[in-house]
Protein backbone atom coordinates (compact mmCIF):
# COMPACT_ATOMS: atom_id res chain seq x y z
CA UNK A 1 0.00 0.00 0.00
CA UNK A 2 1.05 3.06 -0.10
CA UNK A 3 2.52 5.59 1.86
CA UNK A 4 2.70 9.12 1.67
CA UNK A 5 4.57 12.10 3.49
CA UNK A 6 2.64 15.13 4.45
CA UNK A 7 3.94 17.07 1.05
CA UNK A 8 2.76 14.13 -1.59
CA UNK A 9 -0.91 14.05 0.59
CA UNK A 10 -1.62 18.04 0.22
CA UNK A 11 -0.59 17.81 -3.43
CA UNK A 12 -2.72 14.55 -3.64
CA UNK A 13 -5.88 17.00 -1.60
CA UNK A 14 -5.34 20.07 -3.86
CA UNK A 15 -4.75 18.01 -7.33
CA UNK A 16 -8.16 16.19 -6.06
CA UNK A 17 -9.85 19.57 -5.18
CA UNK A 18 -8.19 22.28 -7.56
CA UNK A 19 -8.09 20.18 -10.64
CA UNK A 20 -10.24 17.47 -10.57
CA UNK A 21 -13.56 19.96 -8.89
CA UNK A 22 -13.89 17.29 -5.70
CA UNK A 23 -14.77 20.91 -2.92
CA UNK A 24 -12.47 20.69 -0.25
CA UNK A 25 -15.33 20.49 2.30
CA UNK A 26 -16.75 17.31 0.56
CA UNK A 27 -13.51 15.34 1.21
CA UNK A 28 -13.48 17.12 4.97
CA UNK A 29 -17.38 15.82 5.91
CA UNK A 30 -15.98 11.84 4.71
CA UNK A 31 -13.03 12.76 7.08
CA UNK A 32 -15.09 13.52 10.26
CA UNK A 33 -17.45 11.00 9.50
CA UNK A 34 -14.73 8.18 9.86
CA UNK A 35 -13.40 9.40 12.76
CA UNK A 36 -17.20 9.59 14.33
CA UNK A 37 -17.63 5.75 13.13
CA UNK A 38 -13.99 4.96 14.89
CA UNK A 39 -14.60 6.58 18.10
CA UNK A 40 -18.50 5.36 18.20
CA UNK A 41 -17.37 1.95 17.95
CA UNK A 42 -15.15 2.42 20.73
CA UNK A 43 -17.94 4.35 22.67
CA UNK A 44 -20.06 1.56 22.17
CA UNK A 45 -17.82 -1.32 23.30
CA UNK A 46 -16.95 0.36 26.69
CA UNK A 47 -20.74 1.65 27.17
CA UNK A 48 -19.18 5.30 27.48
CA UNK A 49 -21.74 8.30 26.21
CA UNK A 50 -19.73 11.38 26.76
CA UNK A 51 -17.36 12.53 23.66
CA UNK A 52 -14.61 15.45 23.65
CA UNK A 53 -13.36 16.68 20.68
CA UNK A 54 -10.36 18.96 21.15
CA UNK A 55 -9.88 20.70 17.84
CA UNK A 56 -6.80 22.74 16.48
CA UNK A 57 -7.26 25.85 14.06
CA UNK A 58 -6.24 23.85 11.06
CA UNK A 59 -8.05 21.27 8.87
CA UNK A 60 -7.30 18.84 11.41
CA UNK A 61 -9.42 20.67 13.73
CA UNK A 62 -12.33 21.20 11.04
CA UNK A 63 -12.02 17.27 10.98
CA UNK A 64 -13.21 17.58 14.40
CA UNK A 65 -15.99 19.62 14.25
CA UNK A 66 -17.53 17.19 11.95
CA UNK A 67 -17.06 14.57 13.88
CA UNK A 68 -18.47 16.38 16.44
CA UNK A 69 -21.95 16.78 14.65
CA UNK A 70 -21.40 13.17 13.52
CA UNK A 71 -21.10 11.59 17.16
CA UNK A 72 -23.72 14.04 17.98
CA UNK A 73 -26.32 12.20 15.80
CA UNK A 74 -25.27 8.77 17.18
CA UNK A 75 -26.61 10.07 20.34
CA UNK A 76 -23.49 10.62 22.51
CA UNK A 77 -23.38 14.05 24.66
CA UNK A 78 -20.19 16.21 22.85
CA UNK A 79 -18.35 18.38 23.95
CA UNK A 80 -15.56 20.59 22.10
CA UNK A 81 -13.07 22.12 22.98
CA UNK A 82 -11.45 24.58 20.60
CA UNK A 83 -6.98 25.63 21.66
CA UNK A 84 -6.66 28.93 19.78
CA UNK A 85 -9.07 32.03 19.05
CA UNK A 86 -12.03 30.45 16.68
CA UNK A 87 -11.49 34.42 14.76
CA UNK A 88 -8.27 32.66 13.88
CA UNK A 89 -9.97 29.75 11.67
CA UNK A 90 -10.72 29.71 8.29
CA UNK A 91 -11.60 27.77 4.96
CA UNK A 92 -13.61 24.70 5.51
CA UNK A 93 -12.48 24.35 8.71
CA UNK A 94 -14.26 28.10 9.56
CA UNK A 95 -17.42 25.99 7.56
CA UNK A 96 -17.66 23.19 9.84
CA UNK A 97 -17.17 25.38 13.04
CA UNK A 98 -19.91 27.59 12.37
CA UNK A 99 -22.09 24.47 11.39
CA UNK A 100 -21.73 23.52 15.18
CA UNK A 101 -24.30 25.71 16.19
CA UNK A 102 -26.83 24.15 13.58
CA UNK A 103 -26.33 20.90 15.16
CA UNK A 104 -26.86 22.35 18.31
CA UNK A 105 -23.56 21.91 19.81
CA UNK A 106 -21.62 24.68 21.79
CA UNK A 107 -17.78 25.00 22.05
CA UNK A 108 -15.13 25.97 25.18
CA UNK A 109 -11.88 27.82 24.20
CA UNK A 110 -9.23 25.92 25.48
CA UNK A 111 -8.36 27.21 29.60
CA UNK A 112 -5.60 24.75 30.34
CA UNK A 113 -8.25 22.17 31.38
CA UNK A 114 -10.13 19.04 29.69
CA UNK A 115 -13.86 18.38 30.92
CA UNK A 116 -14.40 14.68 31.41
CA UNK A 117 -14.88 11.95 28.82
CA UNK A 118 -15.59 8.81 28.13
CA UNK A 119 -13.32 9.40 24.92
CA UNK A 120 -11.64 11.94 23.60
CA UNK A 121 -10.74 12.74 20.01
CA UNK A 122 -7.53 14.76 19.31
CA UNK A 123 -8.06 17.08 16.42
CA UNK A 124 -4.90 19.26 17.52
CA UNK A 125 -2.72 18.94 15.08
CA UNK A 126 -2.18 17.43 11.76
CA UNK A 127 1.19 16.19 9.48
CA UNK A 128 2.07 19.54 8.72
CA UNK A 129 3.90 19.81 12.34
CA UNK A 130 7.55 20.19 12.12
CA UNK A 131 9.48 20.85 15.68
CA UNK A 132 7.63 21.10 19.08
CA UNK A 133 4.37 22.09 20.03
CA UNK A 134 4.48 25.21 22.21
CA UNK A 135 1.72 27.26 24.38
CA UNK A 136 -1.68 25.99 24.56
CA UNK A 137 -1.27 23.30 21.64
CA UNK A 138 1.89 21.62 24.24
CA UNK A 139 -0.86 22.18 27.44
CA UNK A 140 -3.50 20.48 25.45
CA UNK A 141 -1.38 17.36 24.25
CA UNK A 142 0.04 17.36 27.77
CA UNK A 143 -3.98 17.51 28.78
CA UNK A 144 -4.42 14.43 26.84
CA UNK A 145 -1.59 12.34 28.23
CA UNK A 146 -2.90 12.86 32.23
CA UNK A 147 -6.38 11.58 30.76
CA UNK A 148 -4.55 9.10 28.43
CA UNK A 149 -3.00 7.62 32.00
CA UNK A 150 -6.63 6.84 33.47
CA UNK A 151 -7.04 4.40 30.87
CA UNK A 152 -9.19 7.18 28.86
CA UNK A 153 -9.15 5.72 24.75
CA UNK A 154 -8.17 8.72 22.33
CA UNK A 155 -8.50 8.86 18.58
CA UNK A 156 -6.07 10.67 17.30
CA UNK A 157 -7.09 12.51 13.81
CA UNK A 158 -4.92 11.73 10.97
CA UNK A 159 -2.21 11.64 13.35
CA UNK A 160 -1.45 12.17 16.56
CA UNK A 161 -0.43 15.72 17.59
CA UNK A 162 2.78 16.20 18.40
CA UNK A 163 4.29 13.67 15.42
CA UNK A 164 5.76 14.76 12.21
CA UNK A 165 4.08 13.32 9.43
CA UNK A 166 6.81 13.04 7.28
CA UNK A 167 9.40 11.23 9.42
CA UNK A 168 8.09 9.95 12.83
CA UNK A 169 9.84 12.43 14.58
CA UNK A 170 8.48 13.71 17.95
CA UNK A 171 10.47 16.64 19.09
CA UNK A 172 8.39 18.18 22.03
CA UNK A 173 5.13 16.19 23.70
CA UNK A 174 2.63 14.27 21.86
CA UNK A 175 -0.40 11.85 22.11
CA UNK A 176 -0.28 8.22 22.72
CA UNK A 177 -4.07 7.85 20.56
CA UNK A 178 -5.18 4.07 21.21
CA UNK A 179 -6.55 4.90 17.78
CA UNK A 180 -5.43 6.88 14.32
CA UNK A 181 -7.94 7.45 11.50
CA UNK A 182 -5.74 8.89 8.90
CA UNK A 183 -7.25 10.26 5.17
CA UNK A 184 -6.09 8.47 1.53
CA UNK A 185 -3.20 6.70 2.39
CA UNK A 186 -1.19 6.21 5.89
CA UNK A 187 1.91 8.79 6.18
CA UNK A 188 4.93 8.01 6.64
CA UNK A 189 5.22 9.01 10.35
CA UNK A 190 3.05 6.26 11.24
CA UNK A 191 4.96 3.70 10.35
CA UNK A 192 8.60 4.84 11.30
CA UNK A 193 9.71 5.44 14.85
CA UNK A 194 8.87 6.82 17.42
CA UNK A 195 6.01 7.99 15.88
CA UNK A 196 4.81 4.66 14.92
CA UNK A 197 4.42 3.69 19.03
CA UNK A 198 2.36 6.71 19.34
CA UNK A 199 -0.34 5.44 16.65
CA UNK A 200 -2.33 2.65 18.08
CA UNK A 201 -4.46 1.08 15.75
CA UNK A 202 -4.51 2.66 12.16
CA UNK A 203 -7.29 3.02 10.15
CA UNK A 204 -7.18 4.23 6.70
CA UNK A 205 -10.11 6.19 5.60
CA UNK A 206 -11.29 6.49 1.91
CA UNK A 207 -12.28 10.13 1.83
CA UNK A 208 -12.28 10.56 -2.10
CA UNK A 209 -9.15 11.23 -3.64
CA UNK A 210 -9.01 11.15 -7.25
CA UNK A 211 -7.25 8.29 -9.07
CA UNK A 212 -6.18 10.78 -11.54
CA UNK A 213 -4.21 12.59 -8.84
CA UNK A 214 -2.96 9.72 -7.35
CA UNK A 215 -1.63 9.04 -10.96
CA UNK A 216 -0.04 12.30 -11.04
CA UNK A 217 2.24 11.66 -7.90
CA UNK A 218 4.42 9.07 -8.45
CA UNK A 219 4.76 6.77 -5.31
CA UNK A 220 8.27 7.02 -3.57
CA UNK A 221 7.20 4.40 -0.84
CA UNK A 222 5.38 1.37 0.09
CA UNK A 223 3.93 -0.23 3.67
CA UNK A 224 3.33 -4.56 3.68
CA UNK A 225 0.08 -5.34 4.19
CA UNK A 226 -1.45 -8.83 4.14
CA UNK A 227 -3.24 -8.22 1.04
CA UNK A 228 -0.02 -7.33 -0.72
CA UNK A 229 1.51 -10.38 0.62
CA UNK A 230 -1.16 -13.34 -0.21
CA UNK A 231 -0.25 -11.81 -3.64
CA UNK A 232 3.61 -12.69 -3.41
CA UNK A 233 2.88 -16.20 -1.97
CA UNK A 234 4.28 -18.98 -4.65
CA UNK A 235 1.93 -20.95 -6.15
CA UNK A 236 2.05 -24.98 -5.37
CA UNK A 237 1.03 -26.98 -7.81
CA UNK A 238 -0.54 -30.42 -6.30
CA UNK A 239 1.64 -32.82 -8.66
CA UNK A 240 4.94 -30.66 -7.42
CA UNK A 241 7.98 -32.20 -6.17
CA UNK A 242 11.13 -30.98 -4.15
CA UNK A 243 12.86 -29.68 -7.36
CA UNK A 244 9.28 -27.92 -8.33
CA UNK A 245 9.53 -25.95 -5.03
CA UNK A 246 13.32 -25.31 -5.44
CA UNK A 247 16.50 -26.13 -4.17
CA UNK A 248 19.15 -23.92 -2.05
CA UNK A 249 22.32 -24.00 -0.86
CA UNK A 250 23.48 -22.46 2.65
CA UNK A 251 27.08 -21.46 3.59
CA UNK A 252 27.43 -21.71 7.18
CA UNK A 253 28.23 -21.98 10.35
CA UNK A 254 32.21 -22.13 12.31
CA UNK A 255 33.56 -23.21 15.27
CA UNK A 256 30.47 -22.21 18.18
CA UNK A 257 27.80 -20.70 15.74
CA UNK A 258 26.76 -24.19 14.94
CA UNK A 259 23.08 -22.62 15.49
CA UNK A 260 23.25 -19.97 12.79
CA UNK A 261 23.12 -23.05 10.39
CA UNK A 262 20.44 -25.10 11.94
CA UNK A 263 18.13 -21.85 12.13
CA UNK A 264 18.94 -20.75 8.73
CA UNK A 265 18.13 -24.32 6.72
CA UNK A 266 15.46 -25.11 8.65
CA UNK A 267 13.84 -21.54 8.03
CA UNK A 268 14.90 -22.01 4.15
CA UNK A 269 12.58 -25.08 4.31
CA UNK A 270 9.78 -23.37 6.70
CA UNK A 271 9.45 -20.96 3.99
CA UNK A 272 7.87 -23.76 1.51
CA UNK A 273 11.45 -24.40 -0.67
CA UNK A 274 11.93 -28.20 -1.02
CA UNK A 275 15.45 -29.07 -0.70
CA UNK A 276 18.05 -27.60 1.54
CA UNK A 277 21.80 -28.43 1.30
CA UNK A 278 24.28 -26.70 4.39
CA UNK A 279 27.74 -26.38 3.64
CA UNK A 280 29.13 -27.14 7.18
CA UNK A 281 32.69 -27.15 8.57
CA UNK A 282 34.08 -31.01 8.43
CA UNK A 283 34.21 -30.78 12.26
CA UNK A 284 30.69 -29.80 12.79
CA UNK A 285 28.98 -31.70 10.35
CA UNK A 286 28.09 -34.14 13.56
CA UNK A 287 26.58 -31.38 15.12
CA UNK A 288 24.54 -29.57 12.98
CA UNK A 289 22.81 -33.47 11.33
CA UNK A 290 21.84 -34.38 14.53
CA UNK A 291 19.41 -31.06 15.02
CA UNK A 292 18.92 -29.91 11.35
CA UNK A 293 17.47 -33.51 10.32
CA UNK A 294 15.73 -31.97 7.55
CA UNK A 295 18.65 -30.33 5.74
CA UNK A 296 21.20 -32.39 3.90
CA UNK A 297 24.42 -31.17 5.47
CA UNK A 298 27.60 -31.12 2.97
CA UNK A 299 30.76 -31.48 4.62
CA UNK A 300 33.30 -28.81 3.55
CA UNK A 301 37.03 -28.90 3.68
CA UNK A 302 38.09 -26.45 7.10
CA UNK A 303 40.90 -24.37 8.63
CA UNK A 304 42.32 -26.44 11.09
CA UNK A 305 42.32 -26.38 14.19
CA UNK A 306 39.74 -23.04 13.43
CA UNK A 307 36.85 -25.56 12.41
CA UNK A 308 35.71 -22.64 10.06
CA UNK A 309 35.10 -22.25 5.98
CA UNK A 310 38.52 -22.08 3.78
CA UNK A 311 39.47 -21.57 0.74
CA UNK A 312 39.91 -25.05 -0.50
CA UNK A 313 35.81 -25.47 -0.30
CA UNK A 314 35.56 -23.43 -2.90
CA UNK A 315 35.52 -26.33 -5.48
CA UNK A 316 32.61 -28.23 -4.10
CA UNK A 317 30.63 -24.73 -3.52
CA UNK A 318 31.33 -23.72 -7.04
CA UNK A 319 30.07 -27.45 -7.92
CA UNK A 320 26.50 -27.18 -5.70
CA UNK A 321 25.84 -23.46 -6.62
CA UNK A 322 25.34 -24.60 -10.41
CA UNK A 323 22.91 -27.23 -8.89
CA UNK A 324 20.68 -24.71 -7.08
CA UNK A 325 17.71 -22.34 -7.54
CA UNK A 326 19.26 -19.62 -4.22
CA UNK A 327 21.93 -19.55 -2.20
CA UNK A 328 22.42 -18.10 1.42
CA UNK A 329 26.19 -17.10 2.78
CA UNK A 330 27.12 -15.82 5.89
CA UNK A 331 25.43 -16.93 9.47
CA UNK A 332 27.79 -17.94 11.45
CA UNK A 333 30.72 -17.66 9.58
CA UNK A 334 33.12 -15.99 11.39
CA UNK A 335 35.68 -13.44 10.49
CA UNK A 336 38.68 -15.56 9.79
CA UNK A 337 41.10 -14.35 6.88
CA UNK A 338 40.97 -17.43 4.83
CA UNK A 339 36.81 -17.88 4.99
CA UNK A 340 36.68 -14.05 3.99
CA UNK A 341 39.00 -14.63 1.38
CA UNK A 342 36.47 -17.94 0.13
CA UNK A 343 34.01 -15.63 0.31
CA UNK A 344 35.08 -12.90 -2.06
CA UNK A 345 36.17 -15.50 -4.50
CA UNK A 346 32.78 -17.15 -4.43
CA UNK A 347 30.80 -14.19 -4.60
CA UNK A 348 31.93 -12.61 -7.61
CA UNK A 349 32.19 -16.41 -9.85
CA UNK A 350 28.62 -17.32 -9.42
CA UNK A 351 25.62 -16.47 -11.16
CA UNK A 352 22.55 -18.65 -9.01
CA UNK A 353 20.60 -15.50 -6.70
CA UNK A 354 22.24 -15.24 -3.45
CA UNK A 355 21.04 -13.68 -0.13
CA UNK A 356 24.39 -12.27 1.76
CA UNK A 357 24.40 -11.89 5.69
CA UNK A 358 26.16 -11.63 8.45
CA UNK A 359 30.45 -12.48 8.21
CA UNK A 360 29.50 -12.79 4.51
CA UNK A 361 28.91 -8.61 4.85
CA UNK A 362 32.24 -8.63 6.90
CA UNK A 363 34.22 -10.14 4.36
CA UNK A 364 33.18 -7.08 2.02
CA UNK A 365 34.05 -4.22 3.96
CA UNK A 366 36.75 -2.27 2.47
CA UNK A 367 35.71 -4.46 -1.52
CA UNK A 368 33.63 -1.10 -2.68
CA UNK A 369 35.24 -0.50 -5.11
CA UNK A 370 36.66 -4.28 -6.42
CA UNK A 371 34.51 -7.44 -5.14
CA UNK A 372 31.04 -5.83 -4.77
CA UNK A 373 30.85 -4.53 -8.35
CA UNK A 374 32.48 -8.23 -9.75
CA UNK A 375 28.67 -9.87 -7.96
CA UNK A 376 26.94 -10.47 -10.94
CA UNK A 377 24.82 -12.66 -9.79
CA UNK A 378 21.51 -11.29 -8.27
CA UNK A 379 21.89 -10.75 -4.52
CA UNK A 380 20.12 -9.75 -1.10
CA UNK A 381 22.12 -8.05 1.67
CA UNK A 382 20.48 -7.74 4.58
CA UNK A 383 22.87 -5.81 7.08
CA UNK A 384 22.08 -4.49 10.70
CA UNK A 385 22.66 -0.97 10.97
CA UNK A 386 26.33 -1.49 11.95
CA UNK A 387 27.22 -4.45 9.08
CA UNK A 388 25.58 -1.57 7.05
CA UNK A 389 27.82 1.29 8.49
CA UNK A 390 31.35 -1.15 8.09
CA UNK A 391 30.18 -1.40 4.96
CA UNK A 392 29.21 2.10 3.94
CA UNK A 393 32.16 3.50 5.74
CA UNK A 394 30.69 5.74 7.86
CA UNK A 395 28.88 5.60 11.28
CA UNK A 396 26.07 3.48 12.91
CA UNK A 397 24.94 6.67 14.14
CA UNK A 398 24.82 8.24 10.64
CA UNK A 399 22.65 4.80 9.16
CA UNK A 400 20.30 4.76 11.96
CA UNK A 401 19.49 8.62 11.01
CA UNK A 402 19.61 8.11 7.59
CA UNK A 403 18.19 4.52 6.65
CA UNK A 404 15.26 5.55 5.27
CA UNK A 405 15.77 8.68 3.15
CA UNK A 406 19.07 7.25 1.94
CA UNK A 407 18.01 3.40 1.54
CA UNK A 408 17.76 3.84 -2.01
CA UNK A 409 20.88 5.84 -2.67
CA UNK A 410 22.89 2.79 -0.90
CA UNK A 411 21.73 -0.16 -2.47
CA UNK A 412 22.49 1.52 -5.62
CA UNK A 413 25.93 1.78 -3.72
CA UNK A 414 26.07 -1.64 -3.21
CA UNK A 415 24.64 -2.91 -6.08
CA UNK A 416 21.97 -5.06 -4.39
CA UNK A 417 18.41 -5.66 -2.95
CA UNK A 418 19.31 -3.52 0.55
CA UNK A 419 17.22 -4.98 3.55
CA UNK A 420 18.31 -2.85 6.16
CA UNK A 421 17.27 -4.61 9.74
CA UNK A 422 15.38 -2.61 12.24
CA UNK A 423 12.05 -1.56 13.05
CA UNK A 424 10.87 -1.25 10.46
CA UNK A 425 12.95 -3.05 8.63
CA UNK A 426 13.29 -1.05 4.94
CA UNK A 427 13.82 -2.92 1.66
CA UNK A 428 15.06 -1.02 -0.65
CA UNK A 429 16.60 -1.26 -4.99
CA UNK A 430 17.61 1.28 -6.77
CA UNK A 431 15.01 0.78 -9.31
CA UNK A 432 11.90 0.32 -7.14
CA UNK A 433 9.91 2.08 -4.23
CA UNK A 434 11.14 1.90 -0.83
CA UNK A 435 9.18 -1.03 1.14
CA UNK A 436 8.80 -0.87 4.77
CA UNK A 437 7.63 -4.06 6.58
CA UNK A 438 5.66 -3.39 9.31
CA UNK A 439 5.61 -6.55 11.26
CA UNK A 440 7.81 -7.42 14.19
CA UNK A 441 9.03 -6.21 17.92
CA UNK A 442 12.23 -5.36 19.86
CA UNK A 443 11.55 -8.89 21.04
CA UNK A 444 13.29 -10.05 18.14
CA UNK A 445 16.65 -8.22 19.18
CA UNK A 446 18.26 -11.65 20.07
CA UNK A 447 20.95 -13.66 18.54
CA UNK A 448 19.81 -16.06 15.47
CA UNK A 449 16.93 -13.81 14.28
CA UNK A 450 18.88 -12.71 11.20
CA UNK A 451 19.67 -16.32 10.49
CA UNK A 452 16.16 -17.33 10.63
CA UNK A 453 15.32 -13.99 8.30
CA UNK A 454 18.45 -15.41 6.17
CA UNK A 455 16.89 -18.81 5.24
CA UNK A 456 13.12 -17.03 4.72
CA UNK A 457 14.45 -14.70 1.87
CA UNK A 458 16.55 -17.66 0.42
CA UNK A 459 13.88 -20.25 0.35
CA UNK A 460 11.66 -17.38 -1.00
CA UNK A 461 14.12 -16.68 -4.28
CA UNK A 462 14.54 -20.83 -4.13
CA UNK A 463 10.64 -20.85 -4.93
CA UNK A 464 10.86 -18.71 -7.85
CA UNK A 465 10.26 -15.03 -6.47
CA UNK A 466 12.59 -12.11 -7.42
CA UNK A 467 14.59 -10.99 -4.75
CA UNK A 468 13.10 -8.03 -4.34
CA UNK A 469 9.96 -9.76 -3.81
CA UNK A 470 11.57 -12.04 -1.63
CA UNK A 471 12.75 -9.64 0.53
CA UNK A 472 9.14 -8.56 0.82
CA UNK A 473 7.56 -11.51 1.67
CA UNK A 474 10.41 -12.80 3.64
CA UNK A 475 10.85 -10.02 5.94
CA UNK A 476 7.08 -9.64 6.31
CA UNK A 477 6.78 -13.16 7.74
CA UNK A 478 9.68 -13.07 9.66
CA UNK A 479 8.30 -10.01 11.64
CA UNK A 480 4.80 -11.69 11.96
CA UNK A 481 6.01 -14.88 12.72
CA UNK A 482 8.46 -12.47 15.83
CA UNK A 483 4.89 -11.42 17.02
CA UNK A 484 3.51 -14.75 17.58
CA UNK A 485 6.65 -15.58 19.14
CA UNK A 486 6.13 -12.92 21.47
CA UNK A 487 2.72 -13.42 22.18
CA UNK A 488 3.30 -16.90 23.33
CA UNK A 489 6.84 -16.78 24.70
CA UNK A 490 6.87 -12.19 25.70
CA UNK A 491 8.93 -10.29 23.67
CA UNK A 492 11.47 -10.19 26.67
CA UNK A 493 11.79 -14.18 26.60
CA UNK A 494 11.55 -15.29 22.91
CA UNK A 495 14.77 -16.64 21.33
CA UNK A 496 15.33 -16.99 17.80
CA UNK A 497 14.38 -20.80 17.95
CA UNK A 498 10.93 -19.26 19.06
CA UNK A 499 10.84 -17.12 15.81
CA UNK A 500 11.35 -20.15 13.69
CA UNK A 501 9.23 -22.86 14.94
CA UNK A 502 6.34 -20.07 14.31
CA UNK A 503 7.24 -19.38 11.04
CA UNK A 504 3.91 -22.02 9.98
CA UNK A 505 1.68 -20.05 11.84
CA UNK A 506 2.74 -16.61 9.66
CA UNK A 507 2.42 -18.49 6.67
CA UNK A 508 -0.75 -19.81 7.18
CA UNK A 509 -2.52 -16.49 8.45
CA UNK A 510 -1.05 -14.83 5.02
CA UNK A 511 -2.41 -17.63 3.07
CA UNK A 512 -6.01 -16.95 3.06
CA UNK A 513 -7.58 -13.47 1.47
CA UNK A 514 -8.02 -11.13 4.26
CA UNK A 515 -11.44 -11.21 6.32
CA UNK A 516 -13.69 -8.62 4.50
CA UNK A 517 -16.32 -7.32 7.39
CA UNK A 518 -19.11 -4.69 6.43
CA UNK A 519 -21.31 -2.52 9.00
CA UNK A 520 -24.41 0.58 8.20
CA UNK A 521 -24.78 3.28 9.89
CA UNK A 522 -28.00 4.66 9.75
CA UNK A 523 -27.78 8.10 11.41
CA UNK A 524 -24.18 8.88 8.58
CA UNK A 525 -26.08 7.21 5.46
CA UNK A 526 -22.63 4.85 5.95
CA UNK A 527 -22.60 1.43 3.70
CA UNK A 528 -18.91 0.85 4.56
CA UNK A 529 -16.42 -1.96 4.47
CA UNK A 530 -13.58 -3.07 6.89
CA UNK A 531 -10.77 -4.49 5.63
CA UNK A 532 -7.84 -6.34 7.77
CA UNK A 533 -4.91 -5.36 6.54
CA UNK A 534 -2.44 -6.87 9.19
CA UNK A 535 0.00 -5.67 11.36
CA UNK A 536 -2.83 -3.24 13.61
CA UNK A 537 -3.73 -1.40 9.97
CA UNK A 538 -7.41 -1.49 8.76
CA UNK A 539 -8.70 -0.26 5.28
CA UNK A 540 -12.18 1.98 5.88
CA UNK A 541 -14.41 2.23 2.06
CA UNK A 542 -17.54 3.75 1.74
CA UNK A 543 -19.54 1.38 -0.21
CA UNK A 544 -22.02 4.51 -1.92
CA UNK A 545 -18.86 6.84 -3.14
Amino acid sequence: MRVCTGDEMRRLDALTIGKYGIPGENLMERAGRWVALIAGNILKENSGGNAVVISGKGNNGGDGFVAARYLKKLGYDVKVIVVGEPSSLKGDALLNFNRLSEAELGYEVFDGEIPFGDIYIDAILGTGISGAPRGNIAKAICALGEEAKKGIPIVSVDIPSGVNGNNGAVEGDSVFADATVTFGFPKIGQILYPGKSRVGELFIADIGIDKRAEAEVPITTEVATMPDIFGLLPQRPQDGHKGTFGKGLIIAGSAGMTGAAVLSGISFLRSGAGLCYAAIPRSLVDIVDGVATEVVVLTMPEVRKRRCHTVRALGELHKYAKTVNAIGIGPGIGRHRETAEMVRRFLVKIQTPIVIDADALNALVGCNDDVIPQITAPSVMTPHHGELARLLGTTTDNVAKNRFTNAKEWAKQLFTILVIKGNPTIVADETQVVWLNPTGNDGMATAGSGDVLTGLITGFIAQGLSPFDAARIGTYIHGLAGDIAAQNFTKRAMIAGDIADAIPDAISITEFEPILSSGKVPEFELDYNLIDLGAGMYRLVNNEE
